[in-house]
């Protein structure tokens, strides 16, 4: 079984886990699993002391933390914390993602704790009041940029507005934009 990388899609890690997301029982191993990751998660959340001092010093942080705001130390202490206390149905799964290359000291905690960080990042949450990102968006003919809006990342344009004929307009208010979301190791 290849270790895969915490970038990696649920269906990829649980396909490296000889698991199938579409059987109920399997889902309930991954489910099993995450619990023991949340319950990590929560604990680093707790002090700032796990935090990198440059992000721990700024008086305007607050809890949720971003994972790459965890010391690289107390990002392991997790891993391993998560290894180490999975219950009987789950400890085969973390036994075999003991590993001391690329994504050690355990692939599969490493995997679980990194998108507990992930899905809890208020950047990504889906599930927003609708409306609150409507009228953001701006037709650009220079560069394209991210911008944090409404916990999301959008991209737009800076620079000239282009000008486009009134039926064109009509089209690009109808079709929502595209949405690009946040992602600790490629926008970090």
């Amino acid at each position: 079984m290849a270790p895969v990388g915490p970038r990696a899609s649920k269906e990829e890690f649980m396909h490296a886990l000889g698991l199938n997301s579409q059987n109920p029982q399997h889902e309930q191993y991954y489910r099993a699993m995450r619990d023991v990751a949340i319950v990590v998660y929560n604990r680093l959340n707790e002090d700032t002391s796990n935090l990198l001092d440059s992000v721990a010093m700024d008086p305007s942080t607050r809890p949720p933390f971003f994972w790459h705001h965890i010391r690289p130390e107390r990002q392991r202490w997790g891993i391993m914390e998560i290894a180490q206390h999975a219950g009987p149905l789950t400890e085969p799964f973390f036994a075999r993602g003991a590993t001391t290359g690329e994504h050690g000291p355990n692939w599969v905690a490493g995997w679980l704790l990194y998108s507990v960080f992930r899905s809890r990042d208020v950047r990504n949450n889906r599930n927003r009041r609708k409306g609150e990102d409507q009228g953001m968006f701006y037709k650009s003919s220079a560069v394209s940029v991210p911008v944090f809006v409404s916990h999301l990342v959008f991209s737009f344009g800076l620079g000239q507005a282009s000008k486009t004929s009134q039926k064109s307009k009509q089209t690009e208010e109808d079709t929502p934009p595209k949405k690009e979301y946040y992602d600790p190791v490629r926008n970090g």
